[in-house]
């Protein structure tokens, strides 16, 4: 009787063993599709044996556990790929409408550039007194206005486009980590039974790879089969039972620019915040977005500054000095919300030719003001004079003037970011292009109203142009200068000596019969530089020189008032497209905005290359991963082949044990 009772004792723990396979193989079978979803097999073992008649005998199996297939370090793999390809796709979706904008064939800033300077300053130029190429000038100055400032209206519009994400973002990111907090409870609950809770295991590691989407994380295993989730810098997200919200909060200087902070402290985040969309979204806006605005920034600031004040030079058809033809949107200064006191501050751009791309903090201990470039981040040479209470820092290019500042605070200072945004053009009346050089150089004297030359020498005056100062050994003529009377006064250079290569002649520079300075020219040097100076605008000097081999004791030059109908300031002022005006004397306007062109042609390249390159890694982890938790479907249909034979033949043993019982107790009858 033991024989037959262990045979379908036996058999019936097979039996049962092999219905719970086919119950998992089934399982497995149905969740193929499922994301996240982890292959699970049963763990079987022979039951202990019994002795019987001197031998042990089997009593059978069972099934110790439903395991599922899993590799911690695959699944680490996916979770980080994801978030690094995540980031770079974002980086590359954000980029390339950047790329589009500025170097796509559809932007028109390069071509208005081109129109204002190449058509309409140049036609003016080439004719000064023809109304209709004044007017076509008004108006490439109006066209390119608009343009810089749509331009720049499409990257602020990118900037607010980037605050809404990092809105819904930091929302995904919190339903997430609230969500694998409450699998923690549930699995540690589960787990005290020593059996494994497989489906929420993967349910939980799928919300995971989800999160990795949205920011790089790091993940470390807890008692309970817990898990605390990190940023990659090491800011707790979940903590067992716990989850840690984000919120997006405005800057602290800027509140147009949102930043991710703790919810419970507002503790700023973003600095450390990398991969997943978040991260890609803050590299993005930090990277590309805002030093594109201040490029562009730099180079409207650059044009109305160098344009308006070759304006200043000139006369226009009334005779009177240019007034501006553009206008730059201000330069910004931000105070911290952590500040104290009631500080008063402004700021503007004094020197475009020195200004950077870069933003700065300004910050007050009590007795003295650092500037930090921010860009770089390295001190800015700054320096500090108090007048009346108002202190005047300059950095630069930047002046700002500041009083009642407490110790602690700070400000953030953008000398461009919204200069293209705020870009005007303010002529609209032809005539009030100041297209003429206030004076033309001429050989000769005045006589009765004619210009009659009668030199002998080969002494030549130049035209003359602007500059900032006088330079050594000019000389300054007293009692004359430029912008104090309209039209300015005519000047006559006599010479009051003659001789030949190496000699020195003299000369003298008069206004009608007052004799204004005197000098020498050292006949076959490089001559001699005349300065007349400016009175405010624009300041500075109107230059020329004498010079030359041979001179004629009697030879007369004289500088005239130009009127409006000669075109020298508009040559001047079309000259400017190529002069190296910006950065420091390196850069033209039109080699800023080449170098903003070729660096985001660059970046959208690189994230290019980089988004395929993080896929390609990220698609090489998920397989590499489900090669080891997928489902095999081939796999699976074989392992339901082997179960359906067992539990057929335990099933048939039982069979047989019943039918011997039965043929014993008919024998026994």
């Amino acid at each position: 009787m033991s024989g037959i009772s262990g045979l379908v004792s036996s058999a019936l723990t097979g039996l049962q063993a092999a219905q719970a396979a086919l119950q998992v193989t089934g399982n497995n079978i149905a969740n193929v599709n499922t994301p996240g979803y982890s292959t699970e097999n049963v763990v079987q073992s022979a039951l202990a044996p019994s002795l019987y008649g001197g031998q042990y005998l089997g009593n059978g199996t069972q099934i110790d556990a439903v395991s599922r297939a899993y590799n911690g370090y695959l699944t680490q793999q996916v979770w980080s790929t994801t978030a690094a390809a995540s980031g770079a796709n974002t980086l590359n979706t954000q980029l390339q409408g950047i790329v589009n904008l500025l170097a796509g064939s559809s932007n028109g800033l390069s071509t208005s550039i081109q129109q204002f300077f190449a058509s309409g300053v140049a036609q003016v130029a080439a004719n000064p007194a023809d109304m209709p190429s004044r007017q076509n000038l008004i108006s490439q100055a109006q066209s390119l206005a608009q343009t810089i400032q749509s331009t720049a209206q499409q990257l602020q519009q990118a900037s607010t486009g980037v605050n809404q994400q990092i809105g819904q973002s930091v929302a995904s990111i919190n339903t997430l980590t609230q969500q694998i907090a409450q699998l923690n409870v549930q699995i540690n609950n589960l787990s005290g039974s020593g059996s494994t809770p497989n489906t929420l295991l993967d349910q939980r590691d799928q919300l995971i790879t989800q999160l990795s989407a949205l920011v790089g994380v790091s993940v470390l295993p807890q008692a309970g089969n817990q898990v605390s989730v990190f940023t990659g810098n090491g800011q707790v997200l979940v903590a067992g039972n716990q989850s840690f919200d984000l919120q997006a909060v405005p800057n602290a200087y800027d509140p147009t620019q949102t930043e991710v902070a703790y919810a419970a402290n507002g503790a700023v985040l973003s600095a450390g915040l990398q991969g997943g969309t978040l991260g890609g979204l803050l590299q993005f806006r930090s990277q590309v977005l805002q030093p594109a605005q201040n490029a562009l920034g730099q180079m409207a600031v650059g044009l109305a500054a160098q344009v308006n004040a070759q304006q200043a030079q000139g006369l226009d058809l009334n005779g009177q000095f240019g007034a501006a033809m553009f206008q730059a949107g201000p330069l910004q200064v931000l105070a911290s919300s952590a500040n104290t006191g009631s500080a008063v501050i402004s700021g503007s751009v004094t020197n475009a030719s020195a200004l950077t791309t870069a933003d700065y903090t300004l910050r007050y201990d009590g007795s003295t003001w650092s500037a930090v470039n921010l860009s770089t981040g390295q001190p800015a040479a700054l320096t500090t004079s108090t007048s009346a209470g108002v202190t005047t820092l300059s950095f630069d290019g930047v002046q700002i003037n500041v009083s009642g500042a407490q110790a602690g605070n700070s400000f953030l200072v953008e000398p461009t970011r919204y200069a293209a945004l705020g870009f005007q053009s303010l002529l609209t009346n032809p005539a009030q292009v100041a297209a003429a050089s206030p004076y033309v150089s001429s050989a000769g004297q005045m006589v009765s109203g004619s210009l009659v030359n009668t030199n002998l020498g080969n002494l030549t005056l130049s035209a003359g142009q602007y500059t900032a100062s006088s330079g050594a050994g000019s000389l300054v003529p007293g009692g004359v200068t430029l912008g104090a009377t309209s039209p300015p006064p005519s000047l006559q250079i006599t010479l009051t000596s003659g001789g030949s290569s190496g000699a020195a002649v003299g000369f003298q520079i008069s206004s009608g019969t007052s004799v204004l300075a005197s000098g020498s020219v050292t006949l076959g040097s490089s001559g001699q530089v005349i300065a007349i100076p400016y009175t405010t605008p624009p300041g500075g000097y109107w230059s020329v020189t004498l010079a030359g081999s041979v001179a004629a004791s009697g030879d007369a030059f004289t500088l005239s008032a130009a009127g409006g109908g000669n075109g020298g300031n508009a040559q001047a002022m079309a000259a400017l497209q190529t002069a190296k005006t910006l950065s420091g004397g390196t850069a033209s306007l039109e080699d800023v905005y080449t170098q903003l062109v070729a660096r985001v042609a660059t970046q959208g390249s690189q994230a290019q290359s980089a988004a395929s390159a993080a896929s390609a890694v990220a698609a090489q982890a998920v397989a590499a991963q489900q090669s080891v938790s997928g489902v095999n479907l081939d796999e699976e249909a074989t392992r339901l082949l082997q179960y359906q034979q067992a539990y057929q033949a335990a099933a048939k043993a039982i069979q047989v044990g019943n039918s011997l019982f039965t043929s014993l107790l008919q024998a026994v009858q």
